[in-house]
């Protein structure tokens, strides 16, 4: 027989006899690896972003960042629409592309639907290789009328049969232009920054609005190219000079105020520190399971190697080397973990669905090629084979054949081994706390999110995103609006430039209060219509809001041609963080004061701040405007009472549809428009670790459980004197079970520093987050010794049960 077959023959044998140790170790790697496996396909599919393409490494992103006085300075990768062409009239060796998502309206005959197109520039897909189906993608764009489409918008378009010559008609702003298919393209991966259905050119004619070339405008990205970092380094140096040569003369941006840089468009994904966090997290929570199932395996097998002493004794007499025995030992590791990583990756497959439904991901294995998982699976079990398996062999292969085959009694691994399973416990349950207090903590801030007062009413309102389309005239809209209003079931509409989970604009000021012109904040323009306030529920803190009976309110003066602010004066409605930002103690303490910024403005009311926007953002010191005849792209909010929802958006649609039939309707409640926009990815994500988390306290539950069962049959006779003794069920239960909760509560000593500074610092990217109560850590306490002694309560209930001659005949 060969070594190789002979060292087969002895894993299995070893297996065989001890069923239910080999089950504990197999079941428990086999878990730890499913979980590290579905958690290592997220990380690498999160941060692989934009590292599919060929060429990605030397693509960057033009950034800017504004340093205003009362505002945090905050990064942006979007810049304002001509910022390219006055980049190459300075730099002419700039390579470089915009894009620009936008929506649009695609109209078919009497059928029209909203979708996505990306705006870019002719030499995008140079910068971009996607790979074409048919067709030059690079060509189409050189024509004014190119349209690029993926495979999949083709076949939506026009089914089975080849998109190229075919047209459609996209409605640009409040006119209709025909494009025409001139490329496909193979759908491209989806962990792909700028991927599109629809592509067409950069044509200044059609999309370049009033603000295309307003500096302090941020409209879409301007990716360059590089030969090397260095180069982008250069560029970076050299955009200092640029942004003093065309910024500040525009007279829009402060001198001092403003930077531009650049940045490796590999980082754009995850370019908000919180969500870099969360995703090192989640791979965190991968590996540390995995390290718990080897922590398994480990004390596992050192409990049980008492088992093989005789069997190690026998091989020495015979001639075994202490290095032939520790390959032996690896080789069974690596085998046994090999043996888990094919359940484990079928038990990934089985949970991949799962996973995606809960996590909003779109997972997948692929087992061979670029992302494929077989070679890095390979490494993970000759590594994780030689860890796990390395203190056993080597604990093993120490044993003195003399002394083994002399004793009564199989060594237990001495005191040696029982503290180093003691400190593997230890380890194990701390490690199992952490996730469980974060598990805790994450799942009551979600909920927090879902009943927080926000400021407004959340229930019972609609948000309707079609009144900010481009192709409804004024006329239209207010048309719409007043259909809107008396629609079944609708109390009130009113326009605004934001609604909960949308915001239009994002244009500012900086602001001055006249009694205190040292003070400058950065505050936020918000234009509404009449009832906005109502309809959204706004909590009123001091003075009155917008009257249509108060002809002073009305601000529509600023929309008409060469309006001038000199001698109005602006009342206004501000947020309590603006009237606290702007230096009044208390909201009464703000109305009827006047600032600067707009021209001269008054204070009339302030309003509870309304969280429109991300829980992870800082309240924006917001002012609001009565002026909805402005040529901007106003949503619509609807409070209703008394009916379904679904029948309340199916009424405004049917009214819709009698006005403006050629505008695609959509609404969607407040509650789903705020959960899609903002909440989603948190409790998608929050999800994933909840699941990693509880396999995590799972796989060491089945490690404790081996444990036990080693333990207690190891006792068994010491249990049979006790009781002879006099000792009673009840005290042998304590004995045993106080044994494994001296680990248990020291983990949580561990475990809860560990775990408040971790949560601490995650709930410091929410600026609307709960307290971290004391509760969590007690409860999740309680609940590991409550796992933990129900984990051994059948293994040290059988034993503490048996009767006294029964057990000291044991053997």
């Amino acid at each position: 027989m060969t070594a190789s077959a002979s060292a087969l023959l002895s894993f299995y044998r070893s297996l065989i006899r001890h069923r239910l140790f080999a089950l504990l170790n197999v079941g428990g790697l086999a878990l730890g690896i499913a979980v590290f496996l579905v958690l290592f396909l997220y990380v690498r599919f999160e941060t692989g972003y934009d590292r599919v393409l060929p060429g990605w490494e030397r693509l960057y992103v033009v950034n800017e960042e504004y340093d205003r006085p009362g505002a945090p300075a905050e990064p942006n990768s979007y810049t304002m629409g001509g910022e390219l062409d006055l980049l190459r009239g300075d730099f002419p060796d700039v390579i470089g592309t915009r894009v620009q998502p936008s929506g649009t309206t695609i109209r078919q005959g009497n059928a029209v639907s909203n979708e996505t197109m990306t705006i870019v520039d002719p030499g995008f897909f140079r910068l971009f290789p996607f790979e074409t189906v048919e067709g030059d993608a690079d060509r189409t764009l050189r024509d004014p009328d190119g349209l690029v489409v993926t495979q999949t918008a083709a076949h939506k378009y026009f089914g089975e049969q080849s998109a190229l010559g075919h047209t459609l008609t996209l409605a640009i702003g409040k006119k209709d232009h025909v494009y025409r298919v001139g490329a496909v393209l193979r759908d491209p991966p989806r962990n792909v920054s700028f991927t599109s259905p629809l592509y067409v050119p950069m044509v200044r004619a059609r999309f370049a609005d009033q603000f295309f070339d307003h500096w302090g405008s941020t409209s879409l990205h301007t990716i360059v190219r590089f030969a090397d970092p260095a180069a982008a380094q250069a560029f970076d140096q050299r955009l200092k000079g640029f942004v003093e040569r065309h910024a500040y003369p525009s007279g829009n941006i402060p001198r001092g105020q403003y930077r531009q840089f650049v940045t490796p468009l590999a980082d754009l994904h995850l370019s908000d520190p919180g969500d870099r966090t969360i995703v090192r997290t989640l791979g965190g929570v991968g590996v540390l399971t995995l390290i718990i199932a080897i922590i398994n395996y480990i004390n596992l097998a050192t409990a049980r190697s008492g088992l093989r002493a005789r069997e190690v004794a026998v091989r020495k007499v015979l001639g075994g080397t202490r290095t032939m025995l520790i390959a032996q030992f690896i080789g069974e590791a690596i085998a046994t973990v090999a043996l888990a990583a094919l359940i484990g990756l079928a038990l990934a497959e089985l949970a991949l669905p799962l996973v995606n439904m809960v996590g909003g991901t779109t997972l997948t294995i692929r087992y061979w090629g670029r992302d494929g998982i077989l070679p890095p699976l390979a490494m993970l079990v000759v590594t994780v084979g030689v860890l796990a398996g390395l203190y056993p062999a080597l604990s093993l292969s120490g044993y003195r054949p003399a002394a083994v085959l002399a004793s009564a009694r199989t060594p237990g691994g001495g005191r040696s081994g029982s503290r180093l399973r003691a400190i593997l416990v230890i380890v194990q349950f701390a490690t199992a706390i952490v996730f469980g207090i974060a598990t805790a903590v994450m799942l009551a801030q979600t909920d927090h999110l879902a009943k927080t007062d926000l400021g407004f009413r959340r229930d019972g309102m609609i948000v309707v995103k079609s009144t900010a389309d481009d192709g409804l005239s004024l006329g239209q809209r207010r048309e719409v609006l007043t259909a809107l209003r008396n629609s079944p079931g609708v109390v009130s509409a009113a326009l605004g430039l934001n609604a909960p989970g949308r915001q239009s604009t994002t244009n500012t000021t900086t602001a001055v209060p006249t009694d205190d012109p040292q003070r400058k904040v950065q505050i936020s323009i918000v234009d509404t219509g009449e009832g906005y306030f109502h309809t959204a529920g706004a909590h009123l803190l001091a003075g009155r809001l917008f009257d249509p009976r108060r002809g002073e309110d009305d601000s529509n003066w600023r929309y008409e041609p060469k309006a001038s602010v000199a001698g109005h004066v602006t009342n206004v409605v501000v947020n309590a963080t603006a009237a606290q930002k702007l230096g009044y103690a208390t909201p009464a303490a703000a109305i009827g004061k006047m600032i600067d910024g707009l021209g001269s403005a008054r204070i009339i009311g302030v309003i509870a701040d309304m969280r429109f926007e991300s829980p992870r953002e800082p309240m924006r010191p917001t002012l609001y405007l009565w002026g909805d005849n402005a040529d901007w792209p106003m949503m619509t909010i609807v409070r209703y009472r008394g009916v379904d929802a679904q029948a309340v958006i199916a009424a405004l649609e049917a009214r819709w549809k009698q006005i403006v039939p050629a505008v695609p309707f959509d609404a969607v409640t407040a509650q789903t428009s705020l959960y899609d926009s903002w909440y989603k990815q948190d409790a998608q994500r929050a999800n994933l670790f909840t699941i990693g988390a509880v396999l995590a306290v799972l796989i060491g539950c089945i490690g404790l459980y081996g444990l036990a069962a080693f333990d207690t049959a190891r006792r068994i006779k010491e249990i049979g004197i006790r009781k002879t003794l006099g000792a009673s069920t009840a005290d042998v239960l304590r004995l045993l079970i106080g044994q494994f909760m001296r680990p248990v509560v020291l983990a949580n000593i561990i475990a809860w520093p560990i775990a408040f500074l971790a949560m601490r610092r995650w709930l410091s990217g929410f600026d609307d987050r709960i307290a971290l109560s004391p509760l969590f850590f007690i409860g999740v306490a309680l609940v590991a010794v409550v796992i933990a002694t129900a984990t051994i309560f059948a293994q040290a209930w059988r034993v503490a049960r048996a009767e006294p001659a029964r057990a000291l005949r044991y053997e």
